[in-house]
């Protein structure tokens, strides 16, 4: 509970990574999505995949798979607009609704959605697309566990940026490219495999 316990403004994004990871490694889901959030909140994370990922693990770490894909939902509808990050979160959920929830048919337009995004994902997502679509084949999933992705609200995220506090956090440090590789893609990863 010590140093993510309170919201830390101004640390940079490897700060809250080494957090998030030394939480993750503990497998402390609570405090990983306390972490995650004010990463998101105080550290300026909100707009790129890492601090996401590390919520959905929290999530998938406390048992609450639909947690999980909320959050892939609350990012896809407010926070992440550049194409490639969305094409990651969209794998994401993907994973989280076909491994988790364990309805693999509504999985499909996610993992599809994935493969037009950056080249190194849209190679995972082919791999999980075909693991995926045969045991959709398969499934006796009648009632869906999962509604689809939600579009970008650019009208609720000018009216958020609009309403912005100066004393919001500044970005101490550029932003990945788009679609880049997360930083902490392996060990999300780790998490987000059927269990």
């Amino acid at each position: 509970m010590g140093a993510t316990s309170a919201r830390p403004a101004g640390r940079p994004a490897s700060w809250w990574r080494e957090q998030c990871l030394r939480l993750l490694d503990a497998d402390e889901g609570y405090e990983l999505y306390r972490a995650a959030k004010s990463w998101r909140v105080a550290g300026g994370g909100s707009s790129t995949p890492d601090a996401w990922l590390m919520d959905v693990c929290a999530a998938l770490l406390l048992h609450r798979p639909k947690t999980a894909l909320h959050c892939c939902d609350m990012a896809l509808s407010t926070w992440v607009e550049r194409p490639g990050d969305r094409a990651v979160l969209r794998f994401v959920r993907g994973l989280v609704i076909a491994d988790h929830l364990r309805d693999p048919r509504r999985a499909l337009d996610d993992l599809e959605s994935a493969l037009h995004g950056p080249d190194w994902l849209a190679a995972r997502a082919a791999h999980e697309l075909d693991r995926v679509s045969a045991e959709a084949r398969r499934s006796r999933v009648r009632v869906p566990r999962a509604t689809p992705a939600p579009e970008l609200d650019t009208d609720y995220r000018e009216l958020i940026s609009s309403r912005a506090s100066s004393s919001a956090p500044a970005r101490t440090a550029p932003l990945p490219p788009d679609g880049a590789v997360p930083s902490l893609w392996s060990p999300a990863m780790t998490r987000l495999r059927r269990p």
